[in-house]
Protein backbone atom coordinates (compact mmCIF):
# COMPACT_ATOMS: atom_id res chain seq x y z
CA UNK A 1 0.00 0.00 0.00
CA UNK A 2 3.28 2.47 0.86
CA UNK A 3 4.56 1.41 -2.73
CA UNK A 4 1.25 2.60 -4.20
CA UNK A 5 0.58 5.78 -2.42
CA UNK A 6 4.23 7.56 -2.48
CA UNK A 7 4.18 5.39 -6.60
CA UNK A 8 4.52 9.02 -8.05
CA UNK A 9 6.92 10.72 -5.48
CA UNK A 10 10.64 11.11 -5.66
CA UNK A 11 11.08 9.20 -2.23
CA UNK A 12 15.02 9.88 -3.19
CA UNK A 13 14.45 13.36 -1.86
CA UNK A 14 15.89 13.46 1.47
CA UNK A 15 12.94 15.27 3.46
CA UNK A 16 10.78 12.75 1.28
CA UNK A 17 12.18 10.05 2.33
CA UNK A 18 11.57 10.78 5.83
CA UNK A 19 8.13 11.92 5.57
CA UNK A 20 7.73 8.00 3.62
CA UNK A 21 9.85 6.84 6.93
CA UNK A 22 6.78 8.15 9.03
CA UNK A 23 3.93 6.90 7.00
CA UNK A 24 5.64 2.94 6.98
CA UNK A 25 6.53 3.32 10.85
CA UNK A 26 2.64 4.45 11.13
CA UNK A 27 1.09 1.63 9.03
CA UNK A 28 3.09 -1.14 10.80
CA UNK A 29 2.25 0.21 14.46
CA UNK A 30 -1.87 0.16 12.89
CA UNK A 31 -1.31 -3.21 11.92
CA UNK A 32 0.05 -4.62 15.01
CA UNK A 33 -3.04 -2.45 16.98
CA UNK A 34 -5.30 -4.11 14.47
CA UNK A 35 -3.58 -7.71 15.17
CA UNK A 36 -4.33 -7.11 19.02
CA UNK A 37 -7.77 -6.56 18.19
CA UNK A 38 -8.14 -10.16 16.38
CA UNK A 39 -8.80 -7.36 12.69
CA UNK A 40 -7.62 -7.66 9.34
CA UNK A 41 -6.28 -3.96 8.85
CA UNK A 42 -7.87 -2.17 5.75
CA UNK A 43 -6.00 -1.91 3.01
CA UNK A 44 -4.53 1.55 3.14
CA UNK A 45 -4.81 4.25 6.10
CA UNK A 46 -5.51 1.13 8.11
CA UNK A 47 -6.78 2.84 11.82
CA UNK A 48 -4.53 4.61 14.03
CA UNK A 49 -2.22 7.47 14.32
CA UNK A 50 1.00 7.33 15.32
CA UNK A 51 4.73 9.14 15.30
CA UNK A 52 6.63 10.49 17.89
CA UNK A 53 7.34 8.16 20.95
CA UNK A 54 4.56 10.20 22.81
CA UNK A 55 1.88 8.81 20.61
CA UNK A 56 0.07 5.86 22.35
CA UNK A 57 -3.33 4.91 21.07
CA UNK A 58 -4.65 4.72 17.78
CA UNK A 59 -7.38 6.87 15.60
CA UNK A 60 -9.06 5.13 13.17
CA UNK A 61 -8.80 6.64 9.80
CA UNK A 62 -10.55 6.20 6.42
CA UNK A 63 -9.58 3.15 4.36
CA UNK A 64 -8.74 3.64 0.45
CA UNK A 65 -12.41 4.92 -0.88
CA UNK A 66 -13.54 2.33 -3.45
CA UNK A 67 -16.85 2.31 -3.39
CA UNK A 68 -18.46 -0.75 -2.99
CA UNK A 69 -20.45 -1.15 -5.51
CA UNK A 70 -21.26 1.37 -8.85
CA UNK A 71 -22.68 4.76 -7.70
CA UNK A 72 -26.02 5.38 -9.16
CA UNK A 73 -25.95 7.54 -12.77
CA UNK A 74 -25.47 11.10 -12.83
CA UNK A 75 -28.40 12.61 -14.55
CA UNK A 76 -27.52 16.17 -14.07
CA UNK A 77 -24.36 18.14 -12.50
CA UNK A 78 -25.11 21.52 -10.81
CA UNK A 79 -23.14 24.23 -11.31
CA UNK A 80 -20.99 26.12 -8.78
CA UNK A 81 -23.90 28.90 -7.67
CA UNK A 82 -26.39 26.41 -8.12
CA UNK A 83 -24.59 23.98 -5.27
CA UNK A 84 -23.86 26.88 -3.03
CA UNK A 85 -27.73 28.15 -3.48
CA UNK A 86 -28.77 24.47 -2.52
CA UNK A 87 -27.91 25.13 1.36
CA UNK A 88 -28.03 28.94 1.91
CA UNK A 89 -27.01 28.25 5.54
CA UNK A 90 -23.55 26.78 4.27
CA UNK A 91 -23.27 30.28 2.36
CA UNK A 92 -24.15 32.74 5.17
CA UNK A 93 -21.67 32.01 8.23
CA UNK A 94 -23.38 31.29 11.30
CA UNK A 95 -23.88 34.18 13.63
CA UNK A 96 -20.95 32.57 15.89
CA UNK A 97 -18.35 32.83 13.19
CA UNK A 98 -19.38 35.87 12.26
CA UNK A 99 -19.21 37.75 15.48
CA UNK A 100 -15.87 35.81 16.18
CA UNK A 101 -14.03 36.55 12.96
CA UNK A 102 -15.02 40.63 13.50
CA UNK A 103 -13.76 40.23 17.16
CA UNK A 104 -10.30 38.30 16.15
CA UNK A 105 -10.18 41.00 13.13
CA UNK A 106 -10.03 43.68 15.14
CA UNK A 107 -6.75 45.45 17.46
CA UNK A 108 -8.12 45.51 20.20
CA UNK A 109 -9.55 42.21 20.74
CA UNK A 110 -8.63 40.58 24.01
CA UNK A 111 -10.12 36.75 25.39
CA UNK A 112 -12.61 37.81 27.13
CA UNK A 113 -14.40 39.27 23.87
CA UNK A 114 -13.83 35.66 22.21
CA UNK A 115 -14.54 33.58 25.43
CA UNK A 116 -17.70 35.87 25.82
CA UNK A 117 -19.29 34.78 22.27
CA UNK A 118 -18.86 31.21 22.52
CA UNK A 119 -19.59 30.09 26.07
CA UNK A 120 -23.28 30.78 25.14
CA UNK A 121 -22.85 27.53 22.99
CA UNK A 122 -22.58 24.72 24.91
CA UNK A 123 -21.96 22.49 22.14
CA UNK A 124 -18.86 24.90 21.62
CA UNK A 125 -17.62 25.32 24.49
CA UNK A 126 -17.32 21.72 25.27
CA UNK A 127 -15.03 21.12 22.02
CA UNK A 128 -13.14 24.10 22.93
CA UNK A 129 -11.82 23.12 26.39
CA UNK A 130 -11.73 19.25 25.09
CA UNK A 131 -8.87 20.78 23.02
CA UNK A 132 -7.69 22.71 25.42
CA UNK A 133 -7.43 20.01 28.26
CA UNK A 134 -5.66 17.27 25.53
CA UNK A 135 -2.39 16.09 25.45
CA UNK A 136 -1.87 18.43 22.74
CA UNK A 137 -1.18 21.49 25.15
CA UNK A 138 -0.71 19.38 27.90
CA UNK A 139 -1.86 22.09 30.69
CA UNK A 140 -0.43 22.54 34.10
CA UNK A 141 -3.55 22.75 35.71
CA UNK A 142 -7.10 21.67 34.12
CA UNK A 143 -8.42 24.61 32.03
CA UNK A 144 -11.97 25.26 32.82
CA UNK A 145 -13.01 28.75 31.59
CA UNK A 146 -13.16 29.35 28.12
CA UNK A 147 -11.11 32.44 28.79
CA UNK A 148 -8.25 30.23 29.38
CA UNK A 149 -8.88 28.18 26.39
CA UNK A 150 -8.79 31.28 24.18
CA UNK A 151 -5.30 32.37 26.24
CA UNK A 152 -4.01 28.79 25.69
CA UNK A 153 -4.82 28.25 22.21
CA UNK A 154 -4.93 31.67 20.45
CA UNK A 155 -7.83 33.66 18.94
CA UNK A 156 -7.11 32.20 15.69
CA UNK A 157 -7.11 28.79 16.13
CA UNK A 158 -10.07 29.44 18.16
CA UNK A 159 -11.73 30.99 14.80
CA UNK A 160 -10.72 28.03 12.73
CA UNK A 161 -11.97 25.38 15.11
CA UNK A 162 -15.39 26.88 16.06
CA UNK A 163 -15.64 27.61 12.10
CA UNK A 164 -15.34 23.98 11.33
CA UNK A 165 -17.45 22.75 14.29
CA UNK A 166 -20.04 25.22 12.79
CA UNK A 167 -19.92 23.68 9.58
CA UNK A 168 -20.05 19.86 10.17
CA UNK A 169 -23.14 20.84 12.56
CA UNK A 170 -24.75 22.17 9.74
CA UNK A 171 -24.21 19.03 7.77
CA UNK A 172 -26.75 16.45 8.05
CA UNK A 173 -26.61 13.51 10.39
CA UNK A 174 -26.52 10.89 7.74
CA UNK A 175 -23.15 12.55 6.70
CA UNK A 176 -21.03 11.48 10.12
CA UNK A 177 -18.65 9.37 7.91
CA UNK A 178 -17.92 12.23 5.79
CA UNK A 179 -17.97 14.52 8.56
CA UNK A 180 -15.19 12.69 10.35
CA UNK A 181 -13.22 11.77 7.15
CA UNK A 182 -13.17 15.85 6.54
CA UNK A 183 -12.25 16.06 10.40
CA UNK A 184 -8.88 13.92 9.92
CA UNK A 185 -7.50 15.16 7.21
CA UNK A 186 -8.19 18.73 7.97
CA UNK A 187 -6.76 18.54 11.71
CA UNK A 188 -3.84 16.85 10.47
CA UNK A 189 -3.09 19.50 7.38
CA UNK A 190 -3.86 22.10 9.87
CA UNK A 191 -1.20 20.61 12.47
CA UNK A 192 1.00 20.29 9.53
CA UNK A 193 0.82 23.96 7.71
CA UNK A 194 1.18 25.20 11.81
CA UNK A 195 4.16 23.48 12.41
CA UNK A 196 5.76 24.32 9.13
CA UNK A 197 4.77 28.40 9.75
CA UNK A 198 6.79 27.53 12.58
CA UNK A 199 9.60 26.52 11.68
CA UNK A 200 9.92 29.21 8.30
CA UNK A 201 9.04 32.29 10.41
CA UNK A 202 5.53 32.30 9.27
CA UNK A 203 2.00 32.94 10.92
CA UNK A 204 0.81 29.73 12.24
CA UNK A 205 -2.27 31.26 14.07
CA UNK A 206 -3.21 31.92 10.51
CA UNK A 207 -1.90 28.91 8.43
CA UNK A 208 -3.79 26.69 10.97
CA UNK A 209 -7.34 28.56 10.34
CA UNK A 210 -6.48 27.93 6.61
CA UNK A 211 -5.13 24.28 6.89
CA UNK A 212 -8.04 23.75 8.89
CA UNK A 213 -11.06 24.71 6.29
CA UNK A 214 -8.80 23.98 2.59
CA UNK A 215 -10.84 21.02 1.47
CA UNK A 216 -14.24 23.02 3.24
CA UNK A 217 -15.14 22.12 -0.42
CA UNK A 218 -14.61 18.38 -0.03
CA UNK A 219 -17.19 18.40 2.65
CA UNK A 220 -19.70 20.00 0.80
CA UNK A 221 -19.72 17.75 -2.23
CA UNK A 222 -19.74 14.64 0.11
CA UNK A 223 -22.61 16.27 2.28
CA UNK A 224 -24.79 17.89 -0.79
CA UNK A 225 -24.05 15.49 -3.93
CA UNK A 226 -23.17 12.31 -2.37
CA UNK A 227 -24.16 10.38 -5.50
CA UNK A 228 -22.18 12.77 -7.85
CA UNK A 229 -19.07 12.77 -4.64
CA UNK A 230 -19.12 8.57 -5.52
CA UNK A 231 -18.79 8.94 -8.41
CA UNK A 232 -15.72 11.33 -8.76
CA UNK A 233 -13.68 9.06 -6.25
CA UNK A 234 -14.13 6.23 -8.19
CA UNK A 235 -13.19 8.40 -11.65
CA UNK A 236 -9.76 9.92 -9.84
CA UNK A 237 -9.14 5.73 -8.60
CA UNK A 238 -9.81 4.07 -11.14
CA UNK A 239 -8.23 6.33 -14.03
CA UNK A 240 -4.83 7.66 -11.68
CA UNK A 241 -6.19 11.17 -11.40
CA UNK A 242 -6.49 13.90 -9.35
CA UNK A 243 -9.41 14.19 -7.50
CA UNK A 244 -9.28 18.33 -8.74
CA UNK A 245 -9.05 16.98 -12.47
CA UNK A 246 -12.08 14.25 -12.20
CA UNK A 247 -14.21 16.80 -10.64
CA UNK A 248 -13.92 19.43 -13.30
CA UNK A 249 -14.31 16.19 -15.48
CA UNK A 250 -17.83 16.20 -14.04
CA UNK A 251 -18.47 18.95 -12.89
CA UNK A 252 -16.38 22.04 -15.11
CA UNK A 253 -15.30 23.46 -11.50
CA UNK A 254 -13.52 21.53 -8.41
CA UNK A 255 -13.67 21.43 -4.46
CA UNK A 256 -11.03 24.30 -4.58
CA UNK A 257 -13.39 26.69 -6.12
CA UNK A 258 -15.68 25.39 -3.77
CA UNK A 259 -13.96 26.47 -0.92
CA UNK A 260 -12.82 29.36 -1.90
CA UNK A 261 -16.20 30.47 -3.03
CA UNK A 262 -17.42 29.51 0.37
CA UNK A 263 -14.50 31.11 2.56
CA UNK A 264 -15.60 34.38 0.81
CA UNK A 265 -18.89 34.56 1.75
CA UNK A 266 -17.73 33.97 5.20
CA UNK A 267 -15.19 36.61 5.02
CA UNK A 268 -12.58 34.63 6.94
CA UNK A 269 -9.61 36.58 4.88
CA UNK A 270 -8.35 36.80 1.30
CA UNK A 271 -5.43 34.87 2.58
CA UNK A 272 -7.47 31.76 3.90
CA UNK A 273 -9.84 31.76 1.34
CA UNK A 274 -6.77 31.93 -1.59
CA UNK A 275 -4.94 28.69 0.00
CA UNK A 276 -8.25 27.03 -0.30
CA UNK A 277 -8.74 27.89 -3.79
CA UNK A 278 -4.95 27.53 -4.55
CA UNK A 279 -3.71 24.90 -1.85
CA UNK A 280 -2.97 22.32 -5.07
CA UNK A 281 -0.90 25.30 -7.38
CA UNK A 282 0.66 27.25 -4.42
CA UNK A 283 2.83 28.98 -7.87
CA UNK A 284 -0.63 30.85 -9.03
CA UNK A 285 -0.82 32.80 -5.28
CA UNK A 286 2.98 34.19 -6.14
CA UNK A 287 4.83 31.40 -3.64
CA UNK A 288 2.89 33.18 -0.67
CA UNK A 289 3.88 31.76 2.63
CA UNK A 290 0.19 30.25 3.75
CA UNK A 291 -0.17 28.93 0.63
CA UNK A 292 2.73 27.23 0.60
CA UNK A 293 2.70 26.16 4.31
CA UNK A 294 -1.10 24.52 3.39
CA UNK A 295 -0.10 22.72 0.36
CA UNK A 296 2.67 20.92 1.81
CA UNK A 297 0.51 20.21 5.14
CA UNK A 298 -2.09 18.98 2.75
CA UNK A 299 0.69 16.72 1.13
CA UNK A 300 1.81 15.62 4.59
CA UNK A 301 -1.53 14.89 5.53
CA UNK A 302 -2.14 12.63 2.63
CA UNK A 303 1.34 11.18 2.90
CA UNK A 304 0.39 9.96 6.36
CA UNK A 305 -3.02 8.05 5.40
CA UNK A 306 -5.40 11.05 6.21
CA UNK A 307 -6.79 11.95 3.02
CA UNK A 308 -9.85 13.05 1.48
CA UNK A 309 -11.86 9.98 -0.29
CA UNK A 310 -10.37 9.23 -3.56
CA UNK A 311 -7.56 11.11 -2.95
CA UNK A 312 -5.48 8.37 -1.15
CA UNK A 313 -2.31 8.56 -4.22
CA UNK A 314 0.38 11.28 -3.16
CA UNK A 315 0.93 14.20 -6.45
CA UNK A 316 4.38 15.28 -6.28
CA UNK A 317 4.47 18.74 -4.10
CA UNK A 318 4.72 21.42 -6.13
CA UNK A 319 8.29 22.12 -7.88
CA UNK A 320 10.28 24.18 -5.80
CA UNK A 321 7.89 24.19 -2.75
CA UNK A 322 10.46 21.70 -0.66
CA UNK A 323 13.00 24.05 -1.55
CA UNK A 324 11.67 26.83 0.82
CA UNK A 325 11.64 24.82 4.11
CA UNK A 326 14.95 25.88 6.58
CA UNK A 327 14.88 22.27 7.36
CA UNK A 328 17.47 18.88 7.48
CA UNK A 329 16.11 15.76 7.23
CA UNK A 330 16.65 15.22 10.81
CA UNK A 331 14.47 18.76 11.63
CA UNK A 332 11.70 17.88 8.86
CA UNK A 333 11.47 13.89 10.56
CA UNK A 334 11.05 15.68 14.21
CA UNK A 335 8.61 17.97 12.68
CA UNK A 336 6.52 15.30 11.28
CA UNK A 337 6.21 12.94 14.50
CA UNK A 338 4.74 16.09 16.49
CA UNK A 339 2.38 16.81 13.66
CA UNK A 340 0.89 13.11 13.76
CA UNK A 341 0.97 13.33 17.58
CA UNK A 342 -1.22 16.25 17.56
CA UNK A 343 -3.26 15.38 15.18
CA UNK A 344 -3.90 12.11 17.82
CA UNK A 345 -4.35 14.26 20.36
CA UNK A 346 -7.29 16.80 19.14
CA UNK A 347 -9.21 13.90 17.75
CA UNK A 348 -8.87 12.13 21.21
CA UNK A 349 -9.83 15.37 22.63
CA UNK A 350 -12.93 15.97 20.33
CA UNK A 351 -13.55 12.26 19.91
CA UNK A 352 -12.58 10.22 22.87
CA UNK A 353 -13.58 6.38 22.72
CA UNK A 354 -15.23 6.74 19.48
CA UNK A 355 -11.12 7.70 18.16
CA UNK A 356 -9.96 4.26 18.83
Amino acid sequence: MLARRFSRVDRAHPLLAELAAWARIRLLRDAEAAARQGESPPPGGMPGTTGAARVGASAVTPAVTRPSRPPAPLTETPSLAALLARRPALTTPPEVVQRLSAVVSSEDATPDDVAEIIQHDTYLTAAVLRIANSPLHAPLVPVESVRRAVMLLGMRQILSLVAAASLMRLMSPRDAAARRTFWRHAACSATAARALALACGGDPGRAFVAGMLHDIGHLLLMGNLPDIAAHISRRALEGGVPIQAAERELLGYDHCDIGRRLLDHWRLGDAVAEAAGLHHEPDSAGWSDITVHVHLGDFMAVALGHHMPGDELLRPPALGALDRLPLTPAAFSSLVGHVLADTEAMEQALFGDEAS
